[in-house]
């Protein structure tokens, strides 16, 4: 299995040969600049793909039970927007699931209410969802996590069992911080790309164009043009018979502790 501990093991072992065979014999210094490199490859892609459950176990999917899928919002609640979203979701009886900064949560209580009074779930996507979070130590990631969900508890009365790490980027102070929680680290099957593809039509195909049963799909309460996309994600969910059910019941796992 491919992952942090076992890649280390490998590339130790790798190094250990070398070394050893190098009393003998002469080996040129590009075998060893090759694996050095092959090492950041591997460690890049792990850190990267939240799929890859490189560092941390993630879970990316549901079973893949006849047309039923799941969607998620990162990086709100804000103002302006998640109140409309919620309003379409509403409309069409859908539950979704926020993975929400705890710092907004703070600023928008009423909204994080609302989230939950509609039947929704809220996870943690860290207090300040931080550009620079992934540089920072296993410490500071630590009281980010918690910050996040004591703000949470404070406003709906309930801890978050639901984590996703901002950008679904993973790695080894990442893993020793959550070493302190009891998460179910939530990933995705279908990145939408919202933030940074402008055309709503384009993402609207990125998205759907291999959507299958058992996807978690993410999008972002963040910004204006998730109004006109959501709208029209859900029609094509409508016409192409494809259910959109809660993440707890997609993949069997309690949100709250």
């Amino acid at each position: 299995m491919l992952n942090y501990r076992n890649t280390n093991i490998v590339f130790l072992l790798g190094l250990l040969i070398l070394l050893s065979v190098s009393y003998s014999q002469s080996i040129h210094i590009l075998i060893y600049i090759i694996i050095g490199l092959f090492y950041l490859a591997i460690s890049f892609y792990g850190s990267a793909f939240i799929g890859s459950n490189f560092h941390i176990k993630t879970i990316c999917k549901g079973k893949e039970k006849h047309h039923e899928i799941t969607i998620t919002f990162d990086d709100g609640p804000v103002a302006e927007i998640t109140p409309k979203v919620l309003d379409i979701l509403k409309e069409n009886d859908i539950h979704a699931t926020f993975f929400c900064i705890g710092k907004r949560v703070g600023s928008n209580p009423e909204i994080a209410k609302r989230i939950i009074d509609e039947g929704h779930i809220i996870g943690n996507h860290t207090y300040s969802h931080s550009h620079g979070f992934d540089f920072f130590s296993s410490k500071k990631m630590t009281e980010e996590l918690k910050k996040c969900d004591d703000v949470i508890e404070k406003v709906i009365s309930k801890k978050p069992n639901f984590f996703r790490p901002p950008n679904g980027v993973t790695n080894p102070m990442l893993r020793r911080a959550l070493k302190n929680f009891g998460y179910h680290v939530i990933g995705w099957s279908v990145r939408s790309f919202d933030t940074s593809i402008k055309d709503e039509k384009k993402v609207l195909k990125r998205i759907t164009k291999k959507l299958k049963g058992g996807d978690i799909v993410l999008f972002h309460d963040s910004h204006t043009r998730i109004i006109p996309l959501l709208h029209d994600f859900l029609d094509f969910c409508n016409e192409n018979g494809f259910k959109i059910v809660g993440l707890e019941e997609m993949i069997n796992k309690d949100a709250y502790a």
